[in-house]
């Protein structure tokens, strides 16, 4: 009985070490960017409102524009109601976070109204 619960233990253990080497090594995986298509939404209360972004496809994100774009939130915000064409990379490490959907963050460096 003891001899089971020992190799239990250092399987536990070969297996936490291999995780974290994999973390430590292997790192995030390259943000690849993509388009979404859909529609601005506000979600929570004022004065702790904050844009959101629901997809054709069903999908939900909070969206944030990237560092060095060339327009602001308001620009994409003003479109509320207009179908629109966000490109960028989707954040899913803050998944569940203080105002983030479902989906993630959407860092959004190009869009269009369709």
């Amino acid at each position: 009985m003891k001899k089971y619960s020992f190799i239990k233990l250092l399987l536990a253990v070969l297996f936490a070490c291999t995780s974290t080497l994999t973390f430590a090594f292997g790192g995030k995986a390259e943000d690849t960017k993509t388009t979404v298509i859909g529609h601005i939404k506000y979600y929570g209360n004022e004065p702790f409102d904050f844009a959101g972004f629901e997809t054709d496809d069903g999908l939900l994100y909070t969206i944030k524009v990237e560092e060095n774009a060339n327009f602001t939130m308001e620009d994409i915000t003003n479109n509320q109601g207009k179908r629109l064409a966000l490109s960028g990379i989707i954040d899913s490490s803050h998944k569940n976070g203080l105002n983030v959907l479902k989906d993630g963050i959407f860092v959004v460096s190009e869009w269009k109204e369709l």
